[in-house]
């Protein structure tokens, strides 16, 4: 049997191919989900991983079966793709976090669908397939056992189109979930570790000296962290991975974390209005000093931060987009990600503001920032646009990306103080006219 499975690029509708190709290239990793579901799929069976940001679905593999990933912005146009190939008689299988929070709308198109971790139904829908009698929906029962996941056929990937083409997942889920996270209406809050020893076994098996961790917080078992961190250090590679803010103020895991190779951390900050457990830090002065000082800490360890702030909430007024900006250039973050408020359909944030009658956009293709698709509470819908671009484009303006490039090679060295100038760069190239692209 022949499988195709197809990641559908974001800006499908937006962005010419080859543009968005080379941004991809730019910036970009690889996602681990369809990699997984290959890893499922019986070797007897020939599988083709389609990330079509860097590579077109191909004209000459005719499939058996075929197996779509939708996330909210890439509905309308998977659902396309699915239509194309079922008018060809190809049977479609849509899944991914979009099909598990809104099944009732993704049943129309597809043969099929699967909600849940695909780990639980992938092999039984195969199966099934096979004898002609795969059902309406595969569900999951319950959440995997990360330890009995399959490693990703990263042997399927074009890996010469991504900035950093390894990418490994220890553990899933985070405490906090935030009301507006995809993920936590997906699989709930409730962290999920995978055996140490297995991943590091893993990690030595990828080439290269990097890699970036595709765990939703790192730190979200400080014990977890420090123990893993313990035995990276007999690896020996670089490491990126995502976390809370929290982590700054653990000196003992952060210590941990740079001795184990710890190159940049990509921080939630989420808001300056609406804070997370900050109770559970030292703090003395306002949210913004802390902040500060939290950006202040990482770097202090030598560790390159990405600083990460949501814009939109109800808690936010006009002023918050300054503010923000003030916070990442004092503490010297050498790069952020300000974002618009997206409600993604089926997350708590959506049915509320659905309820309250603040949902503007159905075309789902828009969600995405900075797109604003419902009505801010605290200012208007164009304030909350402006504002963020302004935001970005401060922090990518010319004079401050060279000085981040310059601070980062005083800080963390003059290979650091590259990696930011080309990033940097990037990104302005990415923001600077003011456009909407996003991968």
């Amino acid at each position: 049997m022949r499988i195709l499975l197809i990641d559908p690029v974001t800006t499908a509708k937006t962005v010419p191919v080859g543009e968005r190709r080379k941004l991809r290239q730019g910036i970009g990793y690889p996602g681990l989900g369809l990699l997984t579901v290959a890893a499922l799929t019986p070797r007897e069976h020939e599988v083709r991983v389609i990330d079509e940001s860097v590579e077109p679905i191909p004209e000459n593999f005719d499939p058996d079966l075929v197996g779509i990933s939708v996330q909210a912005p890439t509905a309308p146009y998977a659902y396309e793709l699915a239509a194309g190939f079922r008018r060809r008689g190809i049977p479609v299988v849509l899944g991914g976090i979009h099909v598990s929070l809104n099944p009732e709308e993704a049943r129309g198109h597809a043969d099929t669908i699967v909600t849940g971790e695909a780990e639980l139904t992938w092999q039984n829908l195969l199966e099934d397939f096979r004898h002609g009698a795969m059902r309406a929906e595969y569900r999951a029962q319950g959440l995997a056992d990360v330890d009995a996941s399959p490693i990703p056929r990263r042997d399927l990937l074009r890996q010469g189109d991504y900035q950093i083409p390894h990418v490994v997942q220890a553990s899933k889920g985070c405490p906090f979930g935030c009301e507006f996270c995809s993920l936590y209406a997906y699989l709930g809050h409730t962290p999920r570790f995978r055996r140490i020893d297995r991943v590091v076994e893993e990690i030595r098996g990828i080439p290269g000296d990097a890699v970036l961790f595709a765990d939703d917080n790192i730190y979200a078992r400080k014990q977890y962290a420090c123990d893993l961190f313990r035995a990276l250090e007999t690896v020996e590679k670089r490491w990126i991975a995502e976390s809370t803010w929290h982590i700054a103020f653990d000196d003992e895991v952060l210590t941990r974390a740079k001795a184990s190779g710890c190159a940049g951390l990509f921080i939630g900050f989420d808001s300056i209005n609406f804070q997370t457990n900050i109770r559970k830090v030292p703090r003395s002065g306002s949210v913004e000093e802390t902040y500060v000082e939290a950006i202040q800490r990482i770097l202090d360890k030598r560790i390159a931060v990405v600083a990460a702030f949501v814009f939109g909430l109800d808690s936010d007024d006009p002023s918050v987009f300054e503010r923000s900006f003030e916070v990442v250039r004092r503490g010297g973050a050498n790069l952020v990600n300000f974002s618009v408020l997206v409600p993604y359909p089926g997350t708590p944030v959506f049915h509320r503001l659905k309820r309250e009658g603040r949902i503007t956009e159905w075309d789902w293709a828009k969600y995405i920032s900075p797109c604003v698709c419902f009505e801010p509470k605290q200012m208007t819908v164009e304030e909350l646009t402006d504002g963020t671009r302004w935001a970005q484009q401060q922090f990518y303006s010319l004079a401050h990306v060279m000085k981040n490039a310059v601070r980062a090679s005083l800080h963390l060295g003059w290979g650091m103080g590259l990696l930011s100038l080309r990033l940097n760069w990037a990104q302005r190239c990415n923001w600077g006219q003011g456009s909407a692209r996003e991968d």
